[in-house]
């Protein structure tokens, strides 16, 4: 399972951005963000999806071997 927070986390730390700048990109409000990244709250896949936007991040899915 992919783990959406270190994601988005790892790429604010290497673009730079922080959680204000974030959330004047997305919308989301920055104390979202950071009970996102502490895990005190589950993201929604609408959040994640303007988070992973914002960040340039994307998601693809990728079929189990059975």
């Amino acid at each position: 399972m992919t783990d959406f927070r270190s994601l988005i986390h790892d790429a604010m730390e290497r673009q730079g951005v922080t959680q204000m700048a974030l959330a004047a990109l997305t919308g989301v409000r920055q104390h979202r963000i950071s009970e996102y990244l502490a895990g005190k709250r589950d993201m929604t896949g609408e959040n994640i999806a303007k988070l992973f936007d914002a960040l340039g991040l994307e998601v693809s899915r990728v079929r189990k071997k059975r």
